[in-house]
């Protein structure tokens, strides 16, 4: 039992081996070139592994692809070091139920696969998920910065609440006094909201669809420097619209917005890497 990490998930999971080669040889020819890069058949053996891949034409489809990318990720200046490589495997073994890479080495030559081969395909997943993870990103966010023009509301509101013995008195006390000089003071001495109360009934700055619908609709419907009522189940609230103004509100992507982007520059990036690579194959059936 093997683990493998696809290329754009890149997440550890386990795929079921083939078992020994049956017709195993001591040597090894070279299947492929990629810019300049051999790729063996034991390479190429290890990928439809890896890939829980079949069909041979189909495995040097997607080893390929994985050398190109590796490739770009070098030649941007990505690199990852023989620790994390080793580090990785470990995280591999222990996904196997192996106590050590040793033990993961074993159970490789078991299958009759190359430990420095598997080496190599792990380092070059590693350098695809840093190629996704900075490069793309950069490509793609890096000094971008998506947002929309939006109206603010600095509000301070007053709740009082229907449960409370005085209510009547408060309520017909604010009504006959609040102005927008003394809305804070008794904000502080009447509110019923603790959390506003000790800010002098501030609110905050809000957008519209900020706040439950009925508190919203009565802001945007008047107009800055209004004082006004929202009578609610449980009680009522002066409203006091203090200001307004407009600015710029950052819209940060959400985590699938992110993946799905990544996704699509990723598929971009590698079909441009396809057509300007130099493929050679010397084993005419993988074409």
């Amino acid at each position: 039992m093997m683990v493998r990490i696809t290329a754009l998930l890149l997440l550890l999971v386990v795929f079921v081996s083939f078992g020994k080669e049956k017709d195993w040889k001591l040597y090894d020819k070279i299947v492929l070139v990629v810019n300049g890069q051999p790729v063996l058949k034991s390479e190429l053996e290890l990928a439809m592994q890896w890939f829980g891949i079949k069909d041979r034409k189909e495995a040097a489809k997607k080893l390929i692809d994985q050398i190109l990318v590796a490739q770009a990720a070098e030649k941007s200046g990505i690199r990852v070091s023989p620790k994390e490589v080793e580090e990785a495997i470990a995280r591999i073994a222990r996904a196997n139920n192996l106590g050590s890479v040793e033990e993961f080495k074993k159970k490789l030559e078991e299958e009759n696969l190359s430990y420095t081969e598997f080496k190599d395909l792990v380092k070059r997943e590693l350098l695809i998920q840093r190629y996704i993870q900075i490069h793309l990103r950069r490509v793609l966010f890096g000094g971008i910065k998506e947002g929309k023009q939006v109206k603010l509301r600095k509000v301070r509101i007053i709740f009082l609440s229907s449960k409370d013995k005085d209510f009547k008195e408060k309520y017909r006390f604010l009504r006959e006094n609040l102005k927008p000089e003394n809305f804070s003071e008794l904000a502080k001495k009447y509110s019923d909201d603790p959390i506003t109360a000790e800010k002098g009934g501030l609110l905050g700055e809000v957008k519209k669809g900020d706040l439950i619908k009925k508190l919203d609709e009565a802001i945007w419907n008047k107009k800055p420097g209004e004082i006004f009522e929202v009578p609610v189940k449980n009680g009522v609230y002066f409203v006091y619209i203090e200001s307004e103004k407009e600015q710029m509100i950052n819209q940060q992507p959400t985590g699938e917005e992110i993946t799905k982007k990544l996704k699509q520059e990723y598929e971009i990036q590698l079909n441009k890497l396809r057509q300007q690579a130099t493929i050679e194959y010397l084993d005419k059936s993988l074409q």
